[in-house]
Order: C-alpha cells, then structure tokens, then sequence
C-alpha cells in the first residue's frame, strides 16, 4: 500500500474529534478521491472494509447501542465493518479504519470514531453487510462548524494533546532517551491516537529494531481496536523518522513495526 507519510503525520498533528458539522456538501471530487483509497484500503486485509456511506450520521447513531455525544447533521460517514473470524481482526481494523480517518483529515473533513454494537432493528437505514459481517464503528464526516472549529483550533494551539500520558509511562520496560530518532518519533506520534475516553491503552516496547504495541490491560475488543489505531500512527511516524518496515501482527505484543535491515 502506497502510504503518503508527510500527509498522514500533519494530519495526526492536526486532527481532533468533532462533533459539529456545517451544512454543506463534500465536493465530488473529494468523495472520489475518498472513494479510491478506501478500495485501496480494502484490498489489505480480507477481515476489515472501510465504506463511505453518503447518508448523515445521525441515521445510523439509533442503531448503535451505547452513548454518544450531541452530533449534528453530517453529509456523510464511513462505515466500520469487520468479520470477526480472522486472527487479530480488531487490530486490523483500528490500523485500516485509521487510516480512512487520516485521509479524511487530509482532505480538509472533521471526523470521530463512535463504536457500538448494531441494532439495525432500529433504524430505517440498512447498511449492506455480507454473511459473517457486522458493523462496529462510524465516524461522521463532513466539513467543521466555524465556531466549534476555531474553539478546537485556538485550545489546539494552547495545550497541544493535552491530558496525554507522559511517554515513559508509556514504556513499562523503561524509556531511553539514546534511542534512535525513528523509535522516538514512531512512540510519540503513536501516543497521538485517540480512544474511548481518552483511555490510551496502549504501550510499547523497543528492542533490535522491532517497536511493538500492546494493551495494558487484558483487551477487550475496542481496546485492542485502539492499539490498532496506534500502530498506524506508530508506522507512520517510524516512516517519517526515515526508516523503512512491516507490519506483524501477534508475537510478543498485539502487533509490531519491524525495521527493514
């Protein structure tokens, strides 16, 4: 997969969840562009797909069991589908559905996971799932309200990724400050990741050129959901540090970027 780094890394800089939306809708062009790369998205794992669904948010959010914030109108969302059947299908998830998030930030869209099991009982709008399937997220989007935008902004700037935990708390097996550049990067942009309650589950260990993400906690599905979305950012600010690698899932941790040699 063609990963464009310098893209993606500005927009974990810049991304912040939102739930106010104006009314006005996303430029076609933009939609296509969305539209090809969550096909590229969709050809990584066969347990995970990303769709967008030109319908508000607000159709899909009765049929969502669990408590959410005030949202407003959205143009669109993406839709979150996973079969449950493959190994590691929750991770893989966080770090495909991740990176659908990031390239909407990209494109200048406002966005917010929001997770919950399916009712489709209670909801006039049917989301089209294959056998084994089934719906575990959305996010909105849609283009930010002004107002609620420059708030977010001006708070951005002020107390950039505030209530974020300190990055050694994060390294159980200890921290060193004569780590490469690249790890320290990757574990500070991975830090980034959002989750359900400002939770950050995740924790990471660095050894002979592997950097490997897992839960504190024994994971739940949503957390191991959120580990996922941190070790995309993690391969990205690996990437950006200069470095080149893969993706494993499974081994010591939850997943693992590994350096090429």
């Amino acid at each position: 997969m063609n990963i464009p780094v310098k893209k993606w890394y500005e927009a974990v800089l810049t991304r912040y969840s939102q739930q106010k939306y104006m009314i006005k809708e996303i430029k076609p062009f933009t939609l296509k562009s969305l539209e090809k790369k969550f096909e590229e998205l969709n050809n990584i794992y066969p347990e995970v797909r990303v769709k967008l669904i030109k319908k508000s948010v607000k159709d899909i959010l009765p049929a969502l069991k669990g408590k959410y914030g005030n949202f407003t109108e959205s143009p669109a969302f993406i839709a979150f589908i996973l079969n449950d059947n493959g190994a590691y299908s929750w991770s893989k998830m966080g770090y495909i559905g991740e990176a659908a998030i990031l390239e909407v930030t990209a494109h200048g869209l406002g966005s917010c996971w929001i997770g919950g099991r399916y009712v489709p009982e209670r909801s006039n709008l049917k989301i089209d799932l294959e056998r084994g399937e089934r719906l575990i997220a959305v996010s909105p989007i849609g283009y930010s309200s002004e107002n609620y935008n420059l708030t977010r902004h001006f708070i951005s700037k002020l107390f950039p990724h505030r209530d974020r935990k300190d990055i050694e708390e994060l390294c159980p097996d200890g921290y060193d400050s004569d780590w490469p550049g690249w790890v320290k990067n990757a574990i500070k942009i991975a830090s980034y990741a959002p989750s359900r309650l400002n939770r950050q589950p995740w924790r990471f260990y660095y050894g002979e050129g592997k950097l490997v993400v897992d839960c504190k906690d024994e994971p739940s599905a949503y957390r191991r959901l959120e580990c996922g979305i941190a070790l995309r950012h993690l391969e990205i600010g690996a990437l950006d540090g200069g470095v080149t690698g893969r993706i494993e899932f499974g081994g010591l941790g939850l997943a693992s970027f590994v350096k090429d040699n």
